[in-house]
């Protein structure tokens, strides 16, 4: 009966009778033959089929002669290399390297799986990107009416088509064409007692057949009837809670007269985060015409928010194509201001990547600046992926120093270098598999979420994403190879001979290894100079006057004339209110854009119309002349301009000069300092203040003391309640008005400052990588050093000099790329930040040292405590 104890005992007596091996050896192969014959007998295998095979693969051994004994070996076989148990070989030999070598297991898991996760926040982001109003059914029929008209000196493309363009292409009666109109307007939506300012978006009943927004209550025809309303979900929780609105009642007032009541129809579920327009109440596009009075639909002077055609084939376009060009004809005629030069119809699939070159499209938000993240998050990604590897790479050449024993014994004993470059990468693998999966928790868990809190928008990253599929076997595939290919062929090619004779040189310097740690600190230099400025550029950007005093005033949205007059009256009876003011237009809060003409030159303009003390009230600096007064009458034909509109002007002294604005011509009286109306990102248009007209004011502006701001505006929310129960308070704080700026430029500083954090980690982790590889590849050195008296100093200085040059020099070459790419990045996303200098270079090679002294100081301390009888016996 087949003992299989004894023939184990037997077969190893014979190894060690014919093999010149250690007794550590010995004791590493019998542990192979043990671990190999048990993966074979949990297959199924009986005792006597798995000692064959197990005996087999590694190596049979028989004696040859007499006079000269050897051991005879039988080459590995691709068989075994690809068999379940080979493979789970190489698991169990993976997880006990991994076991026996717990910090660098650490360093190099937690750096891979940071990296890891960082792409696969720059592949939901991207992902979200590229499925921008991919949703809807009908994508590719549906297409914009846009113009092209020459505003301001050059051609620019308008979304808001002319009132009449949708009306007529409906009469022409084409074939398979619809149209759809859409218009936005604000109006106070009341029901019950809940009662709040919203967009509503009036739009021709067949909306919800061009658009795929699905119902989460209501089907069929849900706006033929004219008093029909159709909700979003958000909207329905706000207003209605969890139960069904269907049937319920809303109170509408577009104006102080104007109230309709109206019946919800439908409830949209919610909407994919990857959309560029959708909505919050939707009512027909005929209610336009009682909600404001002054919008006629014949009038080419006026134009509507959007007018979407649906069309299914390409000839039935052309024919769209040909009537809007006879449109265009029509409306050159009625509107000598807008000279239209021709009308383009623009896919809905490409409408939001186009959104920046638009102007008024519908879909409202700039593609460029996503499009320029999603490139700087896929750079990153793979930046930071490339330096982990590179991390990985020194510290793996590091633990294959403690495996050169297991590395020559299963040479000896027949593994070709395919053998061990193919065991080393199945270990490489495994290890990356378990970053992958740690990774990916990382980015779809904390990650993600982060970014989505911190922009306050959601990317719908999910799980059942076909192309993750793809994503995640690659981004395995990419870093086990850029990681794993050359530890494994610089392990593999030791010679068997220097390893047993003490003569293998693990840890020298080699080139590819200092370029790694130069990468590392190139990559770290980067981030930590985008970390360090983002970060100052947000404090520059929250501390930049604004050109106006925005502090202690207040300011109030009013319905119309006669509602400001008595605001305005009951707050100047308040000793706290030092100064009010009204207008049609509040900086920051409204505007309009006028077209100019000057020698016959037109350009856009921005306009404030606002009554004479707007100028006192919020402090804008008046460089010449004088501003407008209420009792001239010539006034109300006379413009106060800023700097970049006299400079647009090309006149030095502006004051006294003409200009021609709606066909009437209007006298520059006064010339104010340049003031931000916007957000820091938009650069400071032409921008100028007319005289508003009692009838057009709509906003009230007060100044009051310090002190007592607070208590002005609880009293300014307790008057307007008693004056307007049914409105709600639309005002705030004039500081408060750009909040949402100051956050953002606080969350990117953030991301930039973490980001920077997690590289300069991983990179401080490679460089004590590389430090440990030398001090392990020379503990011979040392030792015998300090049994000589060496002492501590002295050994810092060797450690330190052989990796200084390599410092200065990638510092040196970091700090003027970082500098461009910098300024590269400060013109491309800001139009005003702050001043760039080289001082700041100095910041990150000044991090980078302090951590590779921190590092020398850890491995010096080691080798303090370290017995010098232990590295001579090392060796």
């Amino acid at each position: 009966m087949f003992d299989l104890e004894k023939s184990i005992e037997a077969w190893l007596r014979r190894f060690r009778k014919h093999s010149a091996f250690d007794e550590g050896a010995h004791q590493e192969m019998e542990q192979h033959i043990r671990d190999h014959i048990d993966d074979l007998l949990t297959e199924g295998y009986d005792e006597k089929a798995a000692f064959e095979e197990a005996t087999r693969s590694f190596g049979a051994v028989a004696p040859v002669g007499k006079e000269e004994r050897s051991v005879q070996l039988r080459p590995w076989s691709l068989r075994s290399f690809i068999s379940r148990a080979i493979l789970k070989n190489y698991y169990k030999t993976s997880v006990r390297s991994l076991a026996r070598n717990p910090l660098s297991s650490l360093v190099n898991v937690l750096g891979l799986s940071a990296a890891i996760g960082i792409c696969v926040l720059g592949y939901a982001f991207n992902r979200y990107v590229r499925n921008i109003d991919q949703f809807h059914e009908h994508k590719n029929e549906v297409f914009l009416t846009t113009f092209w008209a020459n505003r301001d000196g050059e051609l620019r493309q308008y979304g808001q088509a002319p009132a009449p363009t949708g009306g007529l292409l409906r009469e022409s009666q084409i074939p398979d064409m619809e149209v759809c109109r859409i218009q936005n307007r604000h109006a106070v939506v009341k029901q019950e007692a809940m009662v709040f300012h919203q967009k509503v978006r009036m739009v021709d009943p067949n909306f919800l057949k061009f658009f795929t927004f699905p119902m989460k209550w209501g089907s069929g025809s849900l706006l033929d009837e004219p008093t029909s309303i159709v909700i979003s979900e958000a909207m329905s929780e706000k207003y209605f809670g969890d139960e069904n609105p269907i049937g319920k009642s809303l109170l509408l007032i577009f104006d102080k007269d104007m109230k309709r009541t109206f019946h919800v129809t439908g409830v949209a579920q919610r909407f994919p985060a990857a959309n560029s327009f959708q909505f919050d109440f939707l009512i027909q596009f005929d209610v336009l015409s009682f909600s404001d009075p002054s919008v006629r639909l014949s009038n080419w002077q006026q134009r509507i928010t959007a007018t979407f055609v649906r069309v299914r084939s390409d000839q039935n376009k052309e024919l769209i194509e040909a009537k809007l060009a006879e449109q265009q004809e029509v409306h050159n005629l009625a509107d000598d201001q807008w000279q239209i030069e021709a009308f383009e119809l623009v896919p809905l699939t490409e409408l939001y990547r186009r959104a920046d070159d638009i102007k008024g499209d519908i879909s409202g938000r700039g593609f460029s600046e996503l499009y320029y993240s999603t490139i700087s998050f896929l750079i990153i990604g793979l930046m930071v992926l490339v330096l982990a590897a590179s991390n990985y790479i020194n510290i793996a050449i590091v633990s294959a120093v403690k495996r050169l024993k297991e590395i020559g014994l299963r040479k000896v004993i027949g593994a070709r270098r395919s053998d061990v470059l193919l065991q080393f990468l199945a270990e490489n693998l495994i290890l990356m598999s378990i970053a992958t999966i740690i990774g990916v928790i990382l980015g779809s868990q904390l990650f993600v979420p982060w970014l989505e809190n911190t922009m306050s928008f959601q990317m719908d990253f999910t799980w059942k994403d076909p192309d993750l599929l793809i994503f995640l076997p690659s981004v395995l595939f990419f870093t086990t190879l850029i990681s794993g290919v050359y530890p494994a062929f610089y392990v593999s090619k030791i010679q068997v001979a220097n390893l047993f004779k003490g003569a293998g040189k693990i840890g020298q310097q080699r080139l590819l290894t200092r370029f790694f740690v130069g990468f590392q600190l190139f990559i770290s230099c980067l981030l930590i100079s985008l970390a360090v400025l983002f970060t100052q550029n947000s404090q520059y950007q929250q501390q930049r006057d604004w050109g106006y005093e925005e502090e202690e005033v207040l300011y109030v949205r009013v319905p119309d004339q006669s509602s400001f007059e008595q605001l305005r009256h009951a707050m100047e009876q308040n000793p706290d209110v030092l100064l009010s003011a009204g207008g049609k237009h509040h900086l920051g809060q409204s505007s309009e854009v006028l077209e100019v003409f000057h020698e016959a030159l037109p350009f856009e303009v921005t306009n404030f119309a606002v009554t004479p003390e707007y100028f006192k009230t919020v402090q804008v600096e008046v460089l010449s002349g004088r501003t407008l007064e209420l009792n001239r009458e010539s006034d109300h034909r006379s413009v106060v301009i800023n700097e970049t509109m006299a400079s647009r002007l090309g006149i030095n002294d502006p004051v006294g000069q003409s200009i021609k604005v709606d066909s009437s011509n209007f006298q520059i009286i006064g010339l104010v300092k340049d003031f931000h109306a916007n957000s820091f990102y938009l650069k400071v248009p032409p921008t100028m203040f007319t005289l508003a007209r009692d009838e057009q004011l709509r906003y009230l502006a007060l100044r009051t003391k310090s002190s007592r701001q607070k208590e002005v505006y609880a009293e300014l929310m307790t008057v307007w309640a008693s004056m307007h129960p049914e409105i709600p308070f639309l005002g705030g704080y004039q500081e408060d008005v750009w909040g949402n700026f100051d956050q953002s430029m606080e969350d990117g500083s953030n991301f930039w400052t973490a980001l920077a954090t997690i590289v300069t980690l991983i990179a401080g982790l490679g460089l004590y990588g590389l430090l440990a590889l030398n001090v392990a590849g020379r503990s011979r050195e040392f030792s015998i050093r300090k049994v000589l008296g060496a002492r501590m100093e002295n050994i810092a200085g060797i450690l330190t000099f052989q990796y200084l040059w390599t410092f200065i020099i990638t510092v040196g070459l970091a700090a003027p790329a970082s500098y461009y790419m910098v300024k590269m990045i400060f013109e491309l996303f800001y139009e005003y930040h702050m001043p760039l200098s080289y001082q700041f270079m100095f910041y990150s090679g000044t991090v980078l040292c302090m951590v590779m002294m921190l590092i020398i100081g850890i491995e010096l301390k080691r080798l303090l405590i370290s017995n010098p009888v232990d590295g001579l016996r090392a060796e």
